[in-house]
């Protein structure tokens, strides 16, 4: 059987073997011999060394280096060739094993010679035992000694066979892990990146700190420790609302995310709730038709403010129906069955005359308010009056700018009738009768006027739709708001029969005595009076009502 020896050591031929194998070993330890070699074992039973390398390296670190790699008997490189893929993790393992365990040639030198002396301690200690006893002979001594010795030296030797198989082993074990981690096996599984640079790299991806991303065994371990985490559902993130500023409408964000600052610290949204708007009230008119009370749209017929919104988004009116086959009926009489073709053209005229119309349907319902606060006496009906009334003149301006500007702008109104209305707007004064019925005359005046622009442009695109149609009679489709009947003019007041109030009054009580009770009352309706001159212009009425 060939054996490898080690130099430095003439009896590592003995490695793996037992006490019986090389009996020559305890005579010549017993006798006080050094242990013979292998070649002095030939000699000694007469035969020749077959099959057996003698080693005598200069080189001995290196070569102990590669046994040691190599293993007893072989080693791990002679393990089974069948071994398929597991083999080539062999090496790798090896080397692993060899990084972690293997002794410096200082460190081995060192264990040889503390295990020889040990040997020599324990040989000459059993043979002064032994020679101390009655009747022993130095012989019988050294024999039972370089037994003793022997076979303290032979479990060495298999404790270090036991050592290597067990390196073996490990080896093994070390190769199947290597080559289990390096194989794609089972479903993939989730992780959170952590270095998303280093991921997208490897796979192309465009991840974010924290994406998920499923990964295979050999694809996770292509990536440097620290690169992914377990995967964690992320945690759900609250969220609020924030309203805008503008219009109360409400948007969705992170609380305390990017949106979430972003948002506040433009102004244009906050974390109040704004106050809930309510209903417009209406109520009904004397024609039983119901008209909003409050809100934009006051005055106005509900069923106006209906259509006119359903035309700006192009949508069919009341009364009107789509069939399936995309024709179009209405509950108007006279009105036919339209094609889609055709309702094309009623939606675009109608939403020609909802734009061109637009001041006139505010002026109208802004004659309506003008006519109830004229009819209504008192500071009240003055205030109502002089707003509406800056309203009409300007529409589009009081929305942008206020009712005293609209009023002050206007050309056709004199400087004391401006004062008169701006006063009663600040809460300075009353309108004097001859303004408000001034104004009311005036209301009426411009009511006419845009009514009649309004039925002009109405009638236009009626002809219009008729050349398109075909048909004159379709044109009540384009009637989609109310139009109220001119007022007669003879219900236009006349201002000559009113009082003239004085404007250049000056407060006398001598004057003021002398006055009746309808001059009183104008005096006190229409003039800046202090506390005390109220009271006695209240006192003098008072006084000339009891005498009557």
């Amino acid at each position: 059987m060939p054996h490898q020896t080690k130099p430095g050591d003439p009896v590592s031929y003995s490695y793996g073997h037992n006490l019986g194998d090389y009996p020559e070993i305890a005579q010549e330890i017993a006798k006080g011999n050094k242990p013979p070699s292998l070649a002095d074992i030939a000699k000694m039973r007469g035969q020749t060394l077959q099959g057996t390398t003698i080693v005598d390296t200069k080189d001995a670190d290196s070569f102990i280096n590669q046994q040691n790699q190599i293993g007893v008997s072989g080693g791990i490189n002679q393990l089974n060739p069948n071994l398929g893929t597991l083999g080539q993790y062999i090496p790798q393992a090896q080397n692993i094993y060899s990084a972690l365990f293997t002794k410096t040639p200082e460190e081995q030198e060192r264990e040889d010679r503390i295990n020889t002396g040990m040997m020599m301690l324990n040989f000459f200690t059993k043979f002064g035992a032994e020679s101390s006893k009655p009747g022993a002979t130095a012989l019988g001594a050294a024999n039972v000694a370089g037994a003793d010795t022997a076979s303290m030296y032979i479990k060495q030797v298999n404790a270090e066979r036991a050592r290597k198989d067990a390196e073996k082993k490990g080896v093994v074990g070390l190769a199947s892990q290597l080559m289990a981690k390096d194989q794609s096996s089972g479903a993939p599984k989730p992780y959170n990146v952590l270095n998303p640079a280093i991921v997208n790299r490897q796979f192309g991806t465009n991840l974010k700190v924290n994406d998920k991303i499923s990964l295979t065994a050999k694809q996770f371990n292509q990536l440097p420790v620290g690169t992914v985490t377990d995967f964690a559902e992320p945690k759900q993130q609250k969220q609020i609302p924030i309203y805008q500023v503008s219009d109360g409408k409400v948007k969705m964000v992170v609380e305390f995310g990017e949106d979430y600052n972003n948002e506040l610290s433009s102004g244009k949204y906050t974390t109040v709730k704004p106050a809930e708007k309510k209903a417009p009230t209406t109520y009904e008119d004397d024609f039983g038709q119901r008209r909003f009370l409050t809100g934009p749209n006051e005055g106005q017929l509900v069923s106006d403010v209906i259509n006119s919104k359903k035309v700006e988004n192009n949508e069919n009116i009341d009364g009107e129906i789509e069939n399936e086959d995309e024709t179009v009926t209405t509950n108007k009489p006279k009105l036919k069955r339209l094609t889609k073709v055709e309702m094309g053209y009623v939606k675009g005229y109608r939403a020609e005359i909802e734009k061109l119309t637009k001041d006139f349907r505010d002026i109208q319902s802004g004659y309506q308010k003008i006519k109830k606060f004229y009819e209504t006496k008192g500071s009240i009906g003055d205030y109502g009056l002089a707003v509406q009334f800056a309203k009409l003149i300007d529409p589009g301006s009081v929305a942008r700018e206020g009712e005293v500007a609209a009023v002050q702008r206007s050309g056709s109104l004199s400087d004391r009738i401006k004062a008169d209305i701006i006063n009663t707007i600040n809460g300075m004064g009353n309108l004097p009768p001859r303004t408000r019925a001034g104004i009311y005359n005036r209301a009426i005046e411009i009511f006419n006027t845009e009514r009649s622009k309004a039925v002009d442009i109405i009638t236009k695109f009626k002809g219009f739709l008729a050349s398109d149609l075909q048909d004159d009679k379709q044109g009540a489709r384009l009637e989609f708001f109310t139009v109220e009947d001119e007022v007669p003019l003879s219900q236009l007041v006349d201002i000559s029969k009113l009082r003239e109030i004085d404007r250049n009054f000056v407060f006398n009580e001598e004057k003021v005595k002398k006055m009746n009770v309808q001059e009183l009352t104008d005096i006190v309706s229409f003039q800046n009076l202090t506390v005390p001159q109220l009271k006695f212009i209240q006192s003098l009425i008072d006084k000339k009502k009891a005498n009557k």
